[in-house]
């Protein structure tokens, strides 16, 4: 199954903004060795909070059931907002950026705590979206793609006032002490309407030229010689020309 290019819903001046991306290093072995991202399911996200509806929304939601219920009218999988929510949760696959021209020591701290196994990739909105490989991003050719989308994420809380949505924005919400984050994200959505599904795969893997999409490669300001060596010896083996450098950090003694 071929999908199209992802729907970018950015600002044209943030179509070259630097996005990064903080990782163990298994995940980017994984990355190379199966040349994709690795788009993991809402729910299998430490935040409980991921993907929730709005109050506004909620509301508007458990009023709707209501009236379907008395007209019964109410489909045999969704009988409520929870129903709904919990559908949602489970057909829509994430990848998680960091927008910025500069790096962040923090998300170092916060996805580098072992120095020695910490690599961050660099990137930009508009490559992500030329070098993602048309084809179907998982194993399962039975599987139905409704959407791809590359969006920044809007930090508001709950019970925030607001306008209409489509269901897909929840998951472009976060609450506001997660602000320092910068993110940007990448959503793959498979709800489907008509025939709703909970039986879905933990993840997709979104095929793409990783030659193309990663246009630098850092390792931990503090990392001992060894990992950057490991690091580059790793890339080449893969084949992707790209140069491996050490971060410039403030806390670096490179």
């Amino acid at each position: 199954m071929e999908i199209s290019a992802p729907k970018i819903e950015l600002d044209s001046e943030e179509l070259e903004t630097t996005l990064w991306r903080y990782m163990n290093f298994p995940k980017f072995v994984s990355m190379l060795d199966r040349q994709g991202l690795w788009l993991a399911r809402s729910d299998t996200f430490r935040d409980l909070h991921e993907g929730r509806f709005p109050d506004d929304i909620k509301r508007h939601m458990d009023q709707v059931y209501k009236e379907l219920k008395q007209k019964k009218e109410v489909s045999k999988k969704i009988r409520g907002t929870a129903d709904f929510q919990e559908h949602l949760r489970k057909n829509m696959f994430l990848s998680c950026w960091h927008k910025n021209t500069e790096e962040n020591m923090v998300m170092w701290e916060l996805y580098g705590r072992d120095r020695n196994a910490t690599v961050a990739i660099q990137t930009t909105a508009k490559i992500i979206q030329e070098s993602i490989k048309k084809e179907c991003p998982s194993p399962s050719a039975m599987t139905p793609f409704h959407g791809l989308i590359i969006k920044n994420v809007a930090y508001q809380e709950a019970d925030e006032p607001l306008k209409v949505m489509r269901y897909e924005d929840c998951f472009f919400r976060k609450r506001r002490h997660f602000q320092f984050e910068k993110e940007v994200r990448i959503l793959l959505n498979t709800y489907d309407k008509h025939s709703p599904s909970l039986d879905t795969p933990v993840g997709h893997l979104l095929k793409a030229d990783i030659n193309q999409l990663v246009t630098k490669i850092l390792v931990h300001p503090d990392c001992d010689d060894w990992f950057l060596d490991v690091v580059t010896s790793v890339v080449k083996k893969y084949g992707v020309k790209v140069k491996v450098v050490v971060s410039k950090g403030k806390y670096g003694h490179h």
